[in-house]
């Protein structure tokens, strides 16, 4: 398999893979949707009774508009920074789950009405790099004497177990499209243009009695052409060992390193299939 980068962004990234099936493409796409591991919050811990503000000596509710479970439902698809050479699963770590530096993170939030509360609002409790990623995100609306005081722990997990620990999205696969041009007994020129004119994304076109594709990549497999020309002059095919790979991430890892731990993933789970089948006497 080759790997050819067409674009590549921290939350965007697309490639053209060529020497390659779409079994083995597949298991890229179902690794990044859902066993690229992330942090995010899984607890929630609310403050119960009045809460005084100890500067204005004013009182307030312990309460938002919105139950407990919703809000601590937002929190969690708060997306978390990662780093893969540092976090792990609290069932991988050395502290036996206990919880610790290198298998969770801890935020607060300490917030006085009336205000609305955001997600910059949660602030991580000993490194500053964990920081929300978005930062603009509305949480709940505080009323005048409502308060919101919570803490939060964020712990590694896969889409697997639940979407909030999702890194890629819209991960996108399809076959590199094939278009043939042969002008066939019968076909005319009219016919021709108006099969150039049909694609919807303006790669087509027809001058001086000849078809040319201006970008075959960026054909959709629509097939509209093909069905503008009654005599079968334009013909698409796609490609079986090239495709387009395209995705995004939330940002709490890079396109890089969501794709690089896919591929990781994937090998070590052959090489387990392998040692288990030779191991079958």
């Amino acid at each position: 398999m080759e790997a050819l980068v067409q674009e590549l962004k921290p939350r965007a990234l697309s490639l053209e893979l060529t020497g390659t099936t779409a079994a083995q493409v597949n298991a890229v796409r179902r690794t990044l949707l859902s066993d690229v591991p992330k942090l995010a919050i899984e607890d929630v811990e609310f403050h119960l009774g009045p809460i005084r503000d100890e500067v204005t000596g004013k009182d307030y509710d312990s309460s938002t508009s919105m139950f407990d479970e919703a809000v601590a439902l937002r929190l969690g698809l708060l997306p978390v920074p990662m780093d893969l050479g540092q976090f792990r699963r609290k069932s991988e770590c050395t502290c036996n789950g206990e919880g610790c530096v290198h298998c969770q993170a801890m935020y607060s939030i300490d917030k006085k009405g009336p205000c609305t509360v955001y997600a910059r609002d949660l602030v991580p409790l000993g490194d500053p790099t964990l920081a929300i990623l978005a930062p603009e995100v509305p949480i709940v609306r505080l009323g005048a004497r409502q308060a919101l005081l919570a803490y939060a722990t964020a712990v590694v997990g896969t889409a697997r177990e639940h979407s909030k620990w999702q890194v890629a999205h819209a991960v996108g696969v399809y076959p590199h499209p094939h278009i043939k041009t042969s002008k066939k007994p019968g076909c005319t020129d009219a016919c021709l243009k108006r099969a150039a004119q049909s694609c919807p994304v303006d790669i087509l076109e027809y001058a001086n009695g000849k078809m040319t594709v201006t970008d075959e990549a960026k054909c959709i497999l629509c097939g509209a052409c093909e069905k503008s020309c009654e005599h079968g002059s334009v013909k698409v095919e796609p490609d079986e060992d090239r495709y387009f790979l395209r995705f995004e991430t939330d940002g709490s890892l890079t396109t890089r390193e969501a794709l690089r731990y896919a591929f990781k993933d994937l090998k070590r789970r052959f090489e387990e299939l392998r040692e288990a089948i030779q191991s079958i006497p």
